[in-house]
């Protein structure tokens, strides 16, 4: 089976027809990087010691075994309030990917890094894609949860959800992930209803001199060129090229899945120091690749045919964000931030041509003593033009959208250890037009090394363009009499927000000087979440005969939620510290009385795991040694027939000097392979085992 063509269309549909030739010159050039990267990094193991006594160290980071508990619960958070606060005193269940945390990780990619986060759902598709999830509804899409990078949004307006496979941000300039669990949408907005993922990179400031990084294994290859300097006396930036190969995974039968897959990334990112008061930020990015992937698909309806093939997916994606700050006063401060982000992907024979402009600002003002109120809005246009694929086409194929927003939130200080947050976001979409999410949080210090919070807070999942304008033909069969029947999925232009209301309680302490826990609980109540109902079939005499099914998307589910996360980190002695969690998660799931749907309540709580449990180990070995482990153990997925299962990472690396690093991973190490997640709920893609593999990599540092 073959895509659309390449020739002529692009160019008549949409002004980012010049993507894909970009990313494609993009890919010449980063592809010249990848064929002396080896060279280089063989290289850099003779000549990497002796240049390191020669130059001044470049190795970013400190030795994570060496920071206290309490560095780490002071850590400076901004994706709860969008302003500074410390970790410890944050009234929401929030947890903090550090750099130590990804160096010593072991990870080649962003859905791995996000394993270690406590109540997050993590499960690997195929080679190609992953679910991720936070608190339940855990699906390919996973339309209830809001991806970020540096402050701007990575979620799909068309389809509702992230395209993992494209969010390949280099691991080594990664600054720190914050995972929130439960609702964000107060500033952050629509569909942060059961988490917001804030990556954030690093200044170019802390990335100065070059680095390169090679690495490969039996499973995928990696390859990065970095450099970093000075522009002047104000400016600084980072320019960086990367290569990333992965094999196939392994299917039921034990073949190969045909889901390899390859990416080219490019990149800059330069930071300014324009005045005293003013900073200034610029950086975008370009990727292109080409994929693989096993699909069952609707193929014709004369004869009724579905059929499963090799389905090649091409991703491709470009973006430029600038961000100004100026600060009036130590009480004073504010940010503009403008980005353009434009994707052309395709994917289920479908092209997805689409183009936004974001503007976003936000101001911060302390009134007085004992209130901090933040406070800004957002103007986003969003246009497409979506080409028709083997089975999935949209009414219209083409569609311009603007949103706008605007929130307020006061942190109000009652007493010395007791502080009070409200706020709302208030927005307005084309679907469904104004939409409120109000939130309130209280958090108290009795001590210095204990917090007690809670929230209540209102979310919602805006309509999507999958949701009101799809039209998706699942299967053909012939039917009575020789007629052949097509059942097919439609989008619905009544489709009306999905709600939460969630409520929250949370407790972090230090007990001791080594030990430190969090725990956390909600409580979350929906509506208006979507069913797939069945209407009346009818016979279509165009362009012959035949016997349509037709399936509406509706708001015909209600239920609740709970569960409960608790994490725990042990610094055992000085070089060896622990860091566990558990998570446990209940999805009750009711029909509205007028419903008729047969699967979907049962399919969204059973596709997510009921219990999880997570071991880290960070171990420093003398001889500039260290081993690190993780442990993972996930509970069976009774929707999607996956059993439970157990995951095993380890990592060995040796810093032969500050500048220079090798090291060994193995991950999946307890078994040869397993599934993780049985494929989506309509079965338009099959799964494949991940399998046990082994990696190594050599990364230098050099000025």
């Amino acid at each position: 089976m073959r895509l659309l063509s390449d020739d002529g269309q692009l160019r008549t549909l949409s002004p980012l027809h010049h993507l894909e030739h970009i990313g494609f010159r993009v890919a010449k050039t980063i592809n010249a990087i990848h064929s002396r990267l080896v060279g280089i990094a063989l290289c850099a193991l003779l000549l990497g010691p002796i240049a390191a006594t020669a130059q001044s160290p470049a190795r970013p980071s400190t030795d994570l075994t060496e920071a206290s508990l309490e560095d780490l619960m002071n850590i400076q958070v901004t994706s709860v309030s969008r302003k500074e606060q410390k970790l410890s005193k944050v009234a929401a269940a929030i947890y903090v990917i550090t750099q130590e945390d990804i160096q010593r990780s072991g990870a080649t990619n962003i859905p791995d890094l996000l394993r270690m986060a406590p109540g997050l759902d993590v499960a690997q598709i195929d080679a190609n894609s992953w679910t991720i999830s936070s608190r339940g509804f855990s699906d390919p899409r996973a339309n209830k949860l809001l991806v970020l990078i540096d402050g701007r949004s990575v979620y799909d307006p068309t389809f509702a959800g992230v395209y993992w496979d494209q969010q390949n941000v280099p691991l080594e300039d990664i600054e720190r992930i914050e995972v929130i669990r439960g609702p964000g949408a107060t500033v952050w907005g629509a569909n942060a209803v059961d988490g917001v993922i804030n990556i954030i990179t690093k200044s170019s400031k802390s990335t100065q001199g070059g680095m390169v990084a090679a690495g490969g294994g039996s499973s995928e290859a990696h390859e990065l060129a970095q450099y970093g300097g000075k522009v002047g006396r104000a400016g600084t930036y980072r320019i960086f090229g990367s290569y990333d190969n992965y094999n196939n995974d392994v299917n039921r039968a034990g073949q190969p899945a045909e889901d390899a897959w390859h990416l080219t990334h490019g990149g800059f990112r330069s930071d300014w120091d324009l005045t005293q008061r003013d900073a200034l930020t610029v950086e975008g990015d370009i990727i292109a690749g080409r994929e693989r992937q096993v699909l069952t698909s609707f193929i014709s309806i004369y004869p009724a045919l579905t059929e499963t093939f090799d389905n090649p997916i091409r991703p491709g994606a470009g973006d430029i964000l600038g961000r100004w700050t100026h600060t009036f006063s130590g009480r004073s401060d504010m940010a503009l931030q403008v980005y353009y982000n434009g994707v052309n992907r395709t994917d289920y024979g479908a092209r997805e041509l689409s183009n936004t402009f974001d503007l976003d600002f936000q101001h911060r003002l302390d009134l007085g003593s004992r209130q901090d109120v933040v406070w800004g809005f957002e103007y986003r246009h969003t246009s497409d033009n979506i080409l028709p694929g083997y089975a999935i086409s949209f009414n219209p194929s083409s569609l311009s959208q603007n949103f706008s927003s605007a929130f307020i939130q006061d942190e109000i200080k009652i007493a010395d250890s007791v502080s009070l947050t409200l706020g709302s976001k208030l927005e307005h979409n084309i679907y469904t037009g104004f939409e409120a999410e109000p939130s309130g949080r209280v958090a108290w210090s009795p001590a210095d090394h204990q917090t007690l919070w809670g929230a209540i807070s209102r979310a919602i999942r805006q309509p999507a363009r999958t949701d009101d304008d799809l039209r998706d033909n699942q299967t053909a069969y012939p039917g009575p009499g020789g007629l052949d029947t097509l059942v097919t999925v439609f989008g619905n232009p009544n489709f009306k927000s999905e709600v939460l209301l969630a409520y929250e309680l949370g407790y972090r302490v230090e007990p001791m000087k080594r030990v430190s826990l969090d725990f956390a609980t909600f409580y979350n109540v929906y509506h208006d979440l979507r069913t797939l109902e069945p209407r009346t079939p009818s016979i279509q005499t165009t362009p012959q005969p035949y016997l349509l099914v037709p399936l509406i998307f509706a708001n015909d589910m209600h239920g609740q939620t709970y569960g409960a996360e608790v994490s725990a980190d042990w610094s055992v002695v000085d070089r060896w510290r622990l860091s566990g969690s558990y998570s446990w998660l209940d999805m009750r799931l009711q029909l509205d009385p007028l419903s008729h749907d047969t699967s979907s309540a049962t399919a969204a709580a059973d596709q997510s795991p009921r219990h999880q449990f997570k071991v880290r180990s960070y171990l420093a070995l003398p001889g500039r040694f260290d081993f690190d482990s993780s442990l993972y153990y996930v509970d069976r997925l009774p929707a999607l027939n996956t059993p439970a299962y157990t995951r095993v990472d380890a990592r060995l690396a040796w810093h032969a000097t500050e500048s220079f690093e090798l090291s060994v991973v193995g991950q999946n190490l307890l078994d040869e392979r397993h599934f993780e997640f049985m494929g989506a709920a309509d079965q338009l893609s099959l799964s494949s085992q991940v399998k046990r593999s082994v990696y190594g990599k050599v990364t230098w540092w050099f000025r």
